[in-house]
């Protein structure tokens, strides 16, 4: 129909888009540097998160096997609530699909942590609308199981691998700038997925930014030189010595760009909240300070048009490479609504007076 020939057109757009920004500007560090496994003298990544949380986290090994069927290459990443790892796929079959890509990235969750949330919404999302397009523009799991680790049973997801946030592919860009064609064919994609998510699913994000918009890889010999360096070059380590575990240093820099394939995926739905049926609105404070919408700060009931508001201010960002509200904060440095607000009358006039 025409809304999927829309669709074909945009991703070609975004591809020519990406051939003419022109070169892209190396990234700080990359993989392809030389380096040798070495041990590191202080805590690194999640043993440096407050209190004794480290022991809620699975203590993964290099080269160890997951559920009979991924084995660990390297460690992506880590938060306060997971840690991330590259493996490879040993049941991947080039020729049977259904089989699953040769790489995917496990996403591990501390044990205090609630994961179940993520995995429901995961599966509302996956099975709303299949068909619709929007869809395709959101990051969700393709596979689950279970890990047993000393303290408890980690309920894991399996992705397929993204190269990086928005917000480090726009640092990639000339001027840190997306071009006018290439923010087009983007924002008319997130749109895509802003439609899904609200009227197929009924679920609102509320963390629209760009680092909560993961890049797709361009090319898969991306993911196998990341892979085979790895496995030559073990990431470097710290290993506590009061009962020898072993904490890897993340790394997720996949190097220089290597194509024009890349498109964006909205992820990230730890907090998204469910659409309040009629004119019901939520109360809860939400998102990022500087996205945060006028309703919100108010202390007004709040729905769909969050999301919006979010989306807005990111396209701002993404053609001017400076926040809309800049550093809304009050006197002793710290965010400060009051500023906030008085930044939107200035810029956007009184708001709407409301009726009886």
């Amino acid at each position: 129909g025409k809304r999927i020939s829309v669709y074909k057109a945009t991703i070609s757009l975004a591809e020519t888009a990406l051939q003419n920004a022109g070169s892209p500007k190396p990234t700080l560090f990359s993989f392809l540097a030389a380096s040798t496994a070495h041990m590191i003298d202080e805590p690194i990544d999640e043993e440096l998160l407050p209190g004794d949380r480290l022991r809620y986290f699975y203590p993964m090994q290099l080269d160890e096997t997951l559920d009979s069927r991924f084995k660990t290459i390297a460690k992506l990443g880590f938060g306060g609530g997971s840690t991330v790892w590259l493996a490879e796929n040993l049941k991947f079959k080039r020729w049977r699909k259904s089989s699953g890509p040769r790489y995917v990235s496990i996403k591990i969750p501390a044990l205090d942590t609630n994961a179940s949330g993520e995995r429901m919404k995961s599966k509302l999302i996956a099975n709303a609308n299949p068909s619709h397009e929007g869809l395709s523009f959101i990051r969700i799991p393709i596979d689950e199981f279970k890990l047993q680790g000393p303290q408890g049973t980690h309920s894991c997801l399996v992705y397929e691998p993204m190269r990086e946030t928005l917000f480090r592919f726009q640092r990639r860009l000339p001027q840190q700038r997306l071009a006018l064609p290439l923010f087009r064919c983007y924002i008319f994609l997130l749109l895509q997925t802003l439609d899904y998510l609200h009227t197929e699913c009924r679920l609102i994000h509320t963390d629209i930014k760009d680092n909560n918009i993961m890049m797709t890889i361009e090319n898969d010999a991306i993911l196998t030189d990341f892979a085979n360096h790895y496995k030559k070059h073990p990431q470097p380590r710290h290993v506590r010595t009061e009962d020898g575990r072993v904490t890897y240093l993340s790394e997720d820099d996949f190097g220089s760009l290597r194509g024009n394939g890349l498109l964006p995926k909205l992820a990230d739905f730890n907090i998204s909240f469910p659409g309040l049926v009629g004119d019901g609105g939520h109360l809860s404070a939400i998102q990022s300070h500087r996205y945060r919408a006028p309703e919100v700060l108010l202390g007004c009931p709040w729905s769909y048009s969050v999301d919006i508001w979010n989306l807005g201010l990111l396209m701002w960002n993404l053609l001017e490479d400076v926040n809309l509200f800049d550093r809304p904060a009050g006197e002793d440095g710290e965010y400060d609504p009051h500023v906030h607000l008085a930044q939107m009358v200035s810029l956007l006039g009184d708001p709407p007076r409301g009726t009886d």
